[in-house]
């Protein structure tokens, strides 16, 4: 290793040993942050609270009732008579959804009616009140499939052979129990890798300059680009320790399946890690204070990685002009990355653009930093 870099990464090294409250951040918030969002983010409905307004009072009406108790999606909160108590424990939040089964219920039933049943949910999470809507779709069409099949078997037409129909046969590939907790962790690794880095590696050019040793720095013979790569080197090494915490957590804790190469899995996180670093040392040699450093990164790394990279919101769904935007976002390929070696087990020829681009994007800002750094005081 040229002695110029070492040096650098030696005096960056004593700046974080005696730094402690940096070390602490770096070890513990990515901890923090996936035991944070891991058990606090989740898209999987279950235990749904309901509240039944029964006009009819029959077996029929009991019968549907139990489908939703037994079918594990729900929770029958209250079963009453009055409508405006229902919507009461709507408005209270008590109950997420509503269910008016009209007098006439089992009547109708019996004469192989259609009947209307009046379900409601509260609005306020369109997300969730999308997924309980198709809940109470599912629960309906089953009782009443299941309703055909009785009317059949009094009639004697089930006895018929060679009824036409149609039996779809459907099988999950790489998330087979359809976990949401599956599908995120794997994203939160790619919004702890960044924002660590990012924030990190903002503090070190700033840093000099607030205790006065950026005057040290410039008189040395050193060039800017000896100077990035000096001051990259000791937090690329506690990016990948933060890997190793956060993929144990993953793995260990919260049981999400790895089913590709973990070799192959560092390997892409210590590229994707250049490009945080970049980022972060851009930050630094453009801001004046720690604090200024420190938001500014927060913004610029937490922010594109939540909202751009596809790991809450799916970027086909979005806008062209902002899915032109996320072309420009480093954690966007690195997710591929993730998800795929995490659930799909893909190898490296699945991977190789994504490899390809995560490398540009970590020489450019790198290359752009050494760049931006001038070797005099500002």
């Amino acid at each position: 290793m040229n002695s110029k870099i070492y040096a650098i990464m030696k005096k960056e090294i004593l700046h974080i040993w005696r730094d402690p409250l940096s070390l602490i951040m770096a070890l513990g918030m990515p901890m923090i942050l996936i035991f944070l969002f891991g058990y606090a983010i989740t898209l999987d409905i279950e235990n749904v609270k309901i509240t039944v307004c029964d006009h009819d009072k029959t077996k029929q009406s009991r019968e549907y009732l139990n489908s939703f108790s037994s079918s594990g999606y729900f929770s029958i909160l209250k079963v009453t008579d009055n409508d405006k108590e229902l919507l009461r424990t709507l408005d209270d939040g008590s109950a997420k959804a509503g269910l008016i089964i009209p007098a006439g219920f089992g009547e109708g039933l019996s004469r192989n009616k259609t009947v209307q049943v009046q379900a409601m949910t509260d609005g306020s999470e369109a997300n969730s009140t999308n997924v309980v809507m198709g809940y109470i779709r599912g629960i309906s069409y089953l009782y009443s499939g299941n309703l055909t099949l009785e009317a059949m078997n009094k009639t004697g037409i089930s006895k018929i052979k060679n009824v036409p129909g149609l039996a779809p046969g459907i099988k999950v590939f790489y998330n087979q129990e359809m976990k949401s907790r599956n599908f995120i962790i794997p994203g939160l690794i790619a919004v702890i890798m960044s924002v660590i880095m990012a924030i990190l590696t903002s503090l070190t050019i700033v840093r000099e300059k607030e205790k006065g040793t950026f005057e040290q720095l410039i008189v040395t013979p050193v060039k800017p680009h000896e100077v990035m790569i000096g001051k990259i080197i000791p937090y690329w090494v506690l990016g990948m320790l933060d890997m190793v915490l956060v993929v144990l957590v993953g793995t260990l804790v919260f049981r999400v399946p790895l089913n590709g190469d973990i070799i192959l899995l560092f390997f892409m996180t210590g590229i994707f890690a250049f490009s945080g670093l970049g980022i972060g040392l851009l930050v630094s040699t453009l801001a004046n204070t720690q604090q200024v450093a420190n938001q500014v990164a927060m913004l610029v790394s937490f922010l594109p990685t939540f909202i751009l990279s596809g790991f809450m919101f799916p970027v086909k769904s979005m806008p062209v002009f902002i899915q032109l935007i996320t072309v420009f976002v480093p954690a966007k390929y690195f997710l591929v990355v993730l998800r795929g070696v995490f659930l799909k087990g893909s190898g490296l020829a699945i991977l190789f653009w994504e490899l390809i681009i995560l490398t540009l994007f970590g020489v450019v800002l790198i290359v752009l930093t050494s760049v931006n750094f001038k070797k005099k005081l500002k």
